[in-house]
């Protein structure tokens, strides 16, 4: 099956050629490469130029066409529009990718092989090692996403249920399935991780993965991401997250709404 890397970029200069480089080392090298850039006001295109001189496979750099005024939204667009380009260039599986992380060597072949072993599944959502300012820490994705270890298992009901209150998926560590992906479009005010995520809970199209596929870097400034990201805390920390945002709140319930239904 044809594969695609999508990464977004934005004042990505310190860090996108080590990404690309780990993109590149793949036991199994992506068909295509799709960067989106977001407005970068630094070198990254040029890094990104000079990176990707010498690669096998076509490197597509497309200027982000949104025109969203909310972080979350941007993030979101951007991701959706690689991951269209992608499945033009006919990509059945399409691997993302941030612009700062390391990708494993293996971590394509078994993302794959992953969603081979799971027909029915639209997205794959892995664990990665922590980096903070470049070094280890002893600490994965999954300690922060926790995930009970029969969640493959459930109905998906009450995989949807559990997704709609705890974060499971970072979107660096994460391959989808576009074909048939039931409710791709991401709602204004979601993150494309958050969202897909969700989508393919109530589907039970979601799987579970254990496996390390990625360093994940945490930086100093990053936007969204780990430090950024905060699980439920309980019912009254859900309410009371729920009342200091209430016009957000209320339009996320209403969103949900369809895949609610779906998960039943």
């Amino acid at each position: 099956m044809s594969t695609a890397a999508v990464l977004v970029t934005h004042d990505s200069e310190p860090f996108v050629a080590a990404t690309l480089a780990s993109v590149l080392r793949q036991t199994q090298v992506p068909d295509v490469i799709v960067i989106i850039d977001d407005a970068s006001s630094d070198a990254t295109l040029a890094v990104v130029q000079s990176a990707t001189a010498a690669a096998d496979v076509p490197v597509i750099v497309q200027a982000s066409t949104t025109q969203a005024g909310d972080v979350l939204t941007r993030i979101a667009q951007n991701f959706m529009q690689g991951v269209r380009v992608a499945q033009e260039q006919g990509a059945g599986v399409v691997v993302l990718g941030d612009h700062d992380d390391l990708w494993h060597e293996s971590r394509v072949e078994h993302q794959v092989h992953v969603l081979a072993q799971h027909p029915q599944a639209g997205l794959v959502a892995s664990d990665g090692r922590l980096l903070r300012e470049g070094d280890p820490v002893d600490a994965t994705l999954r300690d922060t996403f926790p995930v009970p270890a029969a969640f493959n298992d459930w109905r998906a009901s009450q995989q949807f249920g559990y997704t709609v209150r705890h974060s499971v998926a970072t979107g660096g560590a994460c391959a989808i399935r576009p074909q048939g992906f039931q409710h791709f479009d991401v709602p204004s005010g979601w993150l494309h991780d958050r969202w897909w995520s969700l989508a393919a809970a109530a589907h039970h199209a979601l799987v579970i993965d254990t496996a390390m596929v990625i360093d994940y870097r945490i930086s100093t400034g990053q936007q969204v991401g780990l430090d950024a990201a905060a699980q439920d805390g309980g019912l009254g920390g859900r309410a009371g997250h729920f009342a200091r945002n209430l016009p957000r709140s209320m339009k996320r319930s209403i969103d949900l709404v369809p895949l609610f239904m779906a998960s039943r």
